[in-house]
């Protein structure tokens, strides 16, 4: 798989200056709100489906108006201006343009744009660098709610008129129209969800009739899956897309808080897929705020388990411009860790109310 090695970017929404170096494997993100964990996620799913796109083509009229489009889709945005860093010291937002490159294994993709100083609201873009030869890897980018239930009628909603859903919402439901794979070719990547069985049951699976999701039980049951409850269908949601093949283990998966609607009990269901997935070739890209998700993933890196693991945190700095990115190979590598901060904090008052009340204990 042509792997993502490598993120930079500047004056980019949240960052002035960042820069990820991504494992082939699991790439996990952590940082309070607002720090730009989900602006990455979707960062690298718009660059990807943009090289998706102009593999081989070379004309920068072709690139600039494939890369505008995507990047305020994605986002959700009127124009990539609006996706420019802007500061106060800053005298005009031309001055400093918004600067992203992906590099692949050996390949890379160079975007650059601006707003423009005279007209705020209008957008100058440019395609600085060759693009991709090959073809990157599909990209599929999960939102922190699943989609089943919202499924029917959406992918033609979607295209008839305004909704407050971003493009990743689209091609998500794109990817779940796709009809299941013949019983040959899932035999082999079926393993991948062998840990989600154990929630779904090894006799049910979802399956899609007239626009609607099921879940099927092997006596032949049904059941609409708006009725199931919904961590189990953002699981049920997991399975079908390895199932109708639109996730492999030649996929990029981003996925935004795995965490979400899910007991804490499930979390290790999710990371024994995740482990499972990305041992078969995928890479993937999280965020999350979620202690028990981060700490099982550095525990497996920690003991030796799995090393093709690598966190970062995105933080904010007092005197510095913009957030800060730090990594590691295990949560015990990095020095800001706002999840570890506030498990601390949460036991220090647990502390200090059982001290205050022992005086009345004893009594």
């Amino acid at each position: 798989m042509n792997a993502i090695k490598n993120l930079s970017v500047n004056n980019f929404t949240a960052f002035r200056e960042a820069n990820f170096e991504f494992v082939p494997g699991i790439n996990v993100l952590i940082g309070e709100n607002s720090t730009g964990k989900t602006h990455i996620l979707k960062l690298i799913y718009a660059l990807i489906q943009i090289c998706q796109q102009t593999v081989g083509k070379q004309e920068k009229e072709v690139h600039e108006l494939l890369a505008s489009t995507t990047l305020r889709a994605v986002f959700k945005s009127e124009n990539t201006a609006d996706l420019v860093r802007k500061t106060i010291s800053q005298r005009s937002p031309e001055e400093k343009p918004s600067l992203v490159k992906l590099q692949f294994d050996d390949e890379y993709i160079h975007y650059h744009w601006a707003s423009i100083a005279e007209i705020p609201s209008s957008e100058k873009f440019e395609w600085r660098m060759s693009a991709l030869k090959n073809k990157p890897p599909q990209a599929i980018l999960l939102p922190g709610r699943e989609l089943l239930t919202i499924y029917p009628g959406f992918i033609a909603t979607y295209q008839q008129r305004e909704i407050p859903y971003d493009r990743t919402y689209f091609d998500l439901a794109i990817a779940l129209n796709a009809n299941p794979l013949r019983q040959e070719m899932y035999n082999k990547v079926k393993h991948l969800i062998e840990p989600l069985e154990k929630v779904i049951g090894s006799g049910e699976r979802i399956s899609k009739e007239n626009d609607h999701f099921y879940l099927e039980s092997s006596e032949g049951g049904k059941l609409e899956v708006n009725l199931i409850a919904e961590g189990h269908r953002k699981l049920s949601m997991l399975a079908y897309l390895v199932r109708n093949g639109s996730l492999t283990p030649e996929s990029a998966l981003l996925w935004d808080e795995p965490e979400a609607n899910l007991n804490p009990k499930l979390v290790t269901v999710v990371v024994d897929f995740l482990l499972n997935l990305a041992n078969a070739g995928a890479q993937i890209f999280i965020a999350t705020h979620d202690y028990l998700l981060s700490y099982e993933l550095s525990l497996r890196a920690e003991y030796g388990l799995n090393s093709n693991i690598r966190f970062f945190s995105l933080y904010r700095q007092e005197g510095e411009d913009g957030v800060l990115v730090e990594s590691g190979n295990t949560l015990a590598d990095l020095m800001n860790n706002p999840i570890l901060d506030a498990f601390v904090e949460h036991n220090d008052r647990e502390n200090a109310l059982f001290y205050e009340a022992e005086p009345e204990v004893a009594g």
